[in-house]
Protein backbone atom coordinates (compact mmCIF):
# COMPACT_ATOMS: atom_id res chain seq x y z
CA UNK A 1 0.00 0.00 0.00
CA UNK A 2 1.32 3.52 -0.60
CA UNK A 3 0.24 6.97 0.42
CA UNK A 4 -0.65 9.94 -1.46
CA UNK A 5 2.06 12.10 -1.45
CA UNK A 6 1.59 16.18 0.17
CA UNK A 7 1.08 17.81 -2.89
CA UNK A 8 -1.83 15.12 -3.86
CA UNK A 9 -3.72 15.51 -0.47
CA UNK A 10 -2.79 19.60 -0.90
CA UNK A 11 -4.69 19.06 -4.51
CA UNK A 12 -7.76 16.84 -3.32
CA UNK A 13 -8.48 19.52 -1.05
CA UNK A 14 -8.24 22.26 -3.20
CA UNK A 15 -10.46 20.37 -5.38
CA UNK A 16 -12.53 18.71 -3.62
CA UNK A 17 -12.46 19.68 -0.10
CA UNK A 18 -10.56 16.41 1.14
CA UNK A 19 -9.55 16.28 4.60
CA UNK A 20 -7.18 13.58 6.03
CA UNK A 21 -7.04 15.11 9.39
CA UNK A 22 -9.85 15.01 11.58
CA UNK A 23 -11.41 18.29 12.95
CA UNK A 24 -13.72 19.63 14.97
CA UNK A 25 -17.01 19.35 13.33
CA UNK A 26 -19.85 20.72 14.23
CA UNK A 27 -22.18 17.75 12.14
CA UNK A 28 -20.16 14.50 11.22
CA UNK A 29 -21.64 12.10 8.68
CA UNK A 30 -19.75 9.08 8.65
CA UNK A 31 -21.14 7.05 5.62
CA UNK A 32 -22.17 3.83 7.76
CA UNK A 33 -24.49 6.55 9.32
CA UNK A 34 -25.85 7.08 5.86
CA UNK A 35 -27.03 3.68 5.59
CA UNK A 36 -29.11 3.37 8.38
CA UNK A 37 -32.38 4.46 8.22
CA UNK A 38 -32.36 6.33 11.90
CA UNK A 39 -29.13 7.97 11.61
CA UNK A 40 -29.96 8.95 7.67
CA UNK A 41 -33.38 10.49 8.69
CA UNK A 42 -31.60 12.68 11.11
CA UNK A 43 -28.73 14.00 9.09
CA UNK A 44 -31.73 14.95 6.09
CA UNK A 45 -33.36 16.86 8.88
CA UNK A 46 -30.31 18.83 9.98
CA UNK A 47 -29.76 19.41 5.89
CA UNK A 48 -33.40 20.43 5.22
CA UNK A 49 -33.03 22.71 8.40
CA UNK A 50 -29.51 24.47 7.27
CA UNK A 51 -30.33 24.62 3.86
CA UNK A 52 -34.47 26.39 4.58
CA UNK A 53 -35.27 23.48 1.83
CA UNK A 54 -39.39 22.98 1.93
CA UNK A 55 -39.60 19.20 2.51
CA UNK A 56 -37.10 16.27 2.79
CA UNK A 57 -36.93 15.36 -0.85
CA UNK A 58 -35.33 18.98 -1.73
CA UNK A 59 -33.10 18.09 1.30
CA UNK A 60 -32.27 14.80 -0.37
CA UNK A 61 -31.38 16.08 -4.17
CA UNK A 62 -28.88 18.36 -2.21
CA UNK A 63 -27.14 15.68 0.19
CA UNK A 64 -27.17 13.60 -3.18
CA UNK A 65 -25.06 16.80 -4.68
CA UNK A 66 -22.93 17.74 -2.09
CA UNK A 67 -21.89 13.87 -1.50
CA UNK A 68 -21.10 13.68 -5.50
CA UNK A 69 -18.04 15.32 -4.47
CA UNK A 70 -16.60 12.01 -2.68
CA UNK A 71 -16.76 10.43 -6.35
CA UNK A 72 -15.46 12.87 -7.47
CA UNK A 73 -12.25 12.93 -5.21
CA UNK A 74 -12.59 9.02 -5.47
CA UNK A 75 -12.32 8.81 -9.80
CA UNK A 76 -9.70 12.17 -9.90
CA UNK A 77 -7.28 10.36 -7.41
CA UNK A 78 -7.75 7.33 -10.39
CA UNK A 79 -7.21 9.06 -13.52
CA UNK A 80 -5.14 12.21 -13.07
CA UNK A 81 -3.05 11.16 -9.88
CA UNK A 82 -3.01 7.18 -11.01
CA UNK A 83 -3.89 6.11 -7.55
CA UNK A 84 -6.72 3.94 -6.02
CA UNK A 85 -8.45 5.28 -3.05
CA UNK A 86 -9.91 2.76 -0.16
CA UNK A 87 -13.71 3.75 -0.23
CA UNK A 88 -14.61 1.61 2.43
CA UNK A 89 -17.74 3.47 4.06
CA UNK A 90 -16.14 3.08 7.53
CA UNK A 91 -13.42 5.55 6.31
CA UNK A 92 -15.31 8.28 4.77
CA UNK A 93 -17.49 10.71 6.10
CA UNK A 94 -19.09 14.39 5.39
CA UNK A 95 -17.83 17.10 8.11
CA UNK A 96 -19.67 20.32 8.41
CA UNK A 97 -17.31 23.00 9.51
CA UNK A 98 -19.17 26.26 8.73
CA UNK A 99 -23.36 26.57 10.56
CA UNK A 100 -23.45 29.63 9.06
CA UNK A 101 -23.25 28.42 5.93
CA UNK A 102 -26.58 28.04 3.89
CA UNK A 103 -25.78 26.48 1.14
CA UNK A 104 -24.33 23.70 2.98
CA UNK A 105 -20.68 23.15 1.53
CA UNK A 106 -19.35 19.93 3.76
CA UNK A 107 -15.73 18.93 3.52
CA UNK A 108 -15.44 15.23 2.98
CA UNK A 109 -12.95 13.07 5.37
CA UNK A 110 -10.70 10.25 4.26
CA UNK A 111 -9.73 8.21 7.58
CA UNK A 112 -7.84 6.08 5.95
CA UNK A 113 -5.19 7.81 2.66
CA UNK A 114 -3.52 4.50 1.90
CA UNK A 115 -3.85 3.82 -2.13
CA UNK A 116 -2.82 1.38 -4.60
CA UNK A 117 -0.81 2.48 -7.25
CA UNK A 118 -2.48 2.26 -10.74
CA UNK A 119 -0.38 1.53 -14.06
CA UNK A 120 -0.64 0.36 -17.52
CA UNK A 121 -0.68 -2.60 -16.63
CA UNK A 122 -3.22 -2.83 -13.85
CA UNK A 123 -5.13 0.17 -15.12
CA UNK A 124 -7.80 -1.78 -16.18
CA UNK A 125 -8.70 -4.15 -13.66
CA UNK A 126 -8.71 -1.09 -10.68
CA UNK A 127 -11.22 0.86 -12.40
CA UNK A 128 -13.54 -2.18 -12.22
CA UNK A 129 -12.43 -2.86 -8.60
CA UNK A 130 -13.07 0.83 -8.02
CA UNK A 131 -16.24 1.49 -9.72
CA UNK A 132 -17.79 -1.91 -7.77
CA UNK A 133 -16.53 -0.34 -4.87
CA UNK A 134 -17.20 3.47 -5.05
CA UNK A 135 -20.67 2.75 -6.84
CA UNK A 136 -21.95 -0.70 -5.98
CA UNK A 137 -20.82 -0.97 -2.44
CA UNK A 138 -20.83 2.31 -1.36
CA UNK A 139 -23.09 5.16 -3.32
CA UNK A 140 -25.75 2.93 -4.27
CA UNK A 141 -26.27 1.74 -0.47
CA UNK A 142 -26.75 5.33 0.32
CA UNK A 143 -28.97 6.36 -2.15
CA UNK A 144 -31.43 3.06 -1.53
CA UNK A 145 -31.59 4.26 1.70
CA UNK A 146 -32.16 8.07 0.78
CA UNK A 147 -35.18 6.81 -1.63
CA UNK A 148 -36.26 4.59 1.08
CA UNK A 149 -36.43 7.39 3.59
CA UNK A 150 -37.82 10.56 1.21
CA UNK A 151 -39.48 8.39 -1.73
CA UNK A 152 -36.98 10.63 -3.74
CA UNK A 153 -36.54 9.45 -7.56
CA UNK A 154 -33.17 7.64 -8.02
CA UNK A 155 -32.97 9.56 -11.52
CA UNK A 156 -32.06 12.85 -9.85
CA UNK A 157 -29.96 11.08 -7.54
CA UNK A 158 -28.09 10.05 -10.12
CA UNK A 159 -28.09 13.02 -12.51
CA UNK A 160 -27.10 14.84 -9.98
CA UNK A 161 -23.69 12.70 -9.88
CA UNK A 162 -23.89 12.11 -13.54
CA UNK A 163 -23.82 16.55 -13.92
CA UNK A 164 -20.51 16.60 -11.92
CA UNK A 165 -18.89 13.83 -13.62
CA UNK A 166 -19.33 15.43 -16.90
CA UNK A 167 -18.02 18.66 -15.73
CA UNK A 168 -15.21 17.42 -14.27
CA UNK A 169 -14.12 15.27 -17.10
CA UNK A 170 -14.64 17.26 -19.52
CA UNK A 171 -13.28 20.34 -17.68
CA UNK A 172 -10.14 17.98 -17.19
CA UNK A 173 -10.22 17.56 -21.08
CA UNK A 174 -10.13 20.96 -21.74
CA UNK A 175 -6.89 21.29 -19.93
CA UNK A 176 -3.75 21.85 -21.90
CA UNK A 177 -1.45 20.67 -19.38
CA UNK A 178 -3.09 17.18 -19.43
CA UNK A 179 -2.59 16.75 -23.21
CA UNK A 180 -0.04 13.75 -22.27
CA UNK A 181 -2.60 11.72 -20.78
CA UNK A 182 -5.39 12.79 -22.43
CA UNK A 183 -6.16 9.34 -24.16
CA UNK A 184 -6.52 8.44 -21.02
CA UNK A 185 -8.96 10.79 -19.58
CA UNK A 186 -11.26 9.45 -22.59
CA UNK A 187 -10.79 6.36 -22.11
CA UNK A 188 -11.90 6.53 -18.43
CA UNK A 189 -14.38 8.81 -18.95
CA UNK A 190 -16.46 6.86 -21.94
CA UNK A 191 -15.79 3.60 -20.18
CA UNK A 192 -17.54 5.01 -17.18
CA UNK A 193 -20.63 6.32 -19.78
CA UNK A 194 -20.78 3.79 -22.36
CA UNK A 195 -19.27 0.41 -21.40
CA UNK A 196 -19.81 0.30 -17.53
CA UNK A 197 -21.89 -2.64 -16.97
CA UNK A 198 -24.99 -2.34 -14.26
CA UNK A 199 -23.51 -4.56 -11.68
CA UNK A 200 -20.87 -2.07 -11.22
CA UNK A 201 -22.94 0.45 -9.99
CA UNK A 202 -25.41 -1.49 -7.84
CA UNK A 203 -28.89 -4.11 -8.42
CA UNK A 204 -29.15 -2.82 -12.01
CA UNK A 205 -28.95 -4.64 -15.42
CA UNK A 206 -28.35 -1.33 -17.24
CA UNK A 207 -25.37 2.22 -16.46
CA UNK A 208 -27.33 4.11 -14.52
CA UNK A 209 -25.35 6.82 -15.51
CA UNK A 210 -25.37 5.77 -19.38
CA UNK A 211 -29.16 7.39 -20.29
CA UNK A 212 -27.14 11.20 -19.06
CA UNK A 213 -24.85 10.53 -21.89
CA UNK A 214 -26.67 13.00 -24.69
CA UNK A 215 -24.65 15.61 -26.50
CA UNK A 216 -25.03 19.48 -25.14
CA UNK A 217 -27.61 21.81 -27.06
CA UNK A 218 -27.16 24.95 -28.23
CA UNK A 219 -30.00 27.17 -25.91
CA UNK A 220 -30.55 30.05 -27.59
CA UNK A 221 -31.39 32.35 -24.92
CA UNK A 222 -28.01 31.28 -23.16
CA UNK A 223 -26.14 31.47 -26.25
CA UNK A 224 -24.44 28.37 -25.63
CA UNK A 225 -24.31 24.89 -25.82
CA UNK A 226 -25.74 23.15 -22.78
CA UNK A 227 -26.78 19.66 -21.16
CA UNK A 228 -30.02 20.37 -19.92
CA UNK A 229 -31.54 18.08 -17.29
CA UNK A 230 -33.66 15.03 -17.84
CA UNK A 231 -34.23 16.28 -13.72
CA UNK A 232 -34.66 19.21 -11.46
CA UNK A 233 -32.61 19.43 -8.63
CA UNK A 234 -34.68 21.31 -6.32
CA UNK A 235 -32.11 24.06 -5.59
CA UNK A 236 -34.23 26.73 -6.72
CA UNK A 237 -36.07 25.65 -3.44
CA UNK A 238 -33.09 26.17 -0.69
CA UNK A 239 -31.91 29.33 1.25
CA UNK A 240 -30.56 30.67 -2.37
CA UNK A 241 -34.96 31.08 -3.41
CA UNK A 242 -35.01 31.61 -7.33
CA UNK A 243 -31.42 30.07 -7.84
CA UNK A 244 -32.06 28.13 -10.90
CA UNK A 245 -28.93 25.84 -12.36
CA UNK A 246 -27.67 26.95 -15.47
CA UNK A 247 -28.93 23.36 -16.93
CA UNK A 248 -32.10 23.18 -15.33
CA UNK A 249 -34.91 21.57 -17.34
CA UNK A 250 -37.62 24.11 -16.19
CA UNK A 251 -35.39 27.17 -16.92
CA UNK A 252 -34.07 26.00 -20.20
CA UNK A 253 -37.47 25.07 -21.29
CA UNK A 254 -39.25 28.11 -20.21
CA UNK A 255 -36.44 30.52 -21.50
CA UNK A 256 -36.94 28.64 -24.96
CA UNK A 257 -40.52 29.22 -24.97
CA UNK A 258 -40.56 32.62 -24.08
Amino acid sequence: MKLFSQQELQTLKEKFRVMTEKVPSSISMPATELMNEQTLRSHLQFVQQQIEAPDAKVAASIFAKRYSFVVLAALYSFTILHKKVNIDECHTSLETLDMTDRLWIPSIYWQNTHVEEVNDGNHIQKREELLQELFAQHVDKIWLEVRHVTKISKLILWENVSVYIMWMYETLLDDLTLEPIKERIQEDFSYLYEKAQGSLFGSYHYNPLAKYNEPKQFVKSLGQDIRVRKTCCFSYQTAAKNQYCTTCPIMCKVKEES
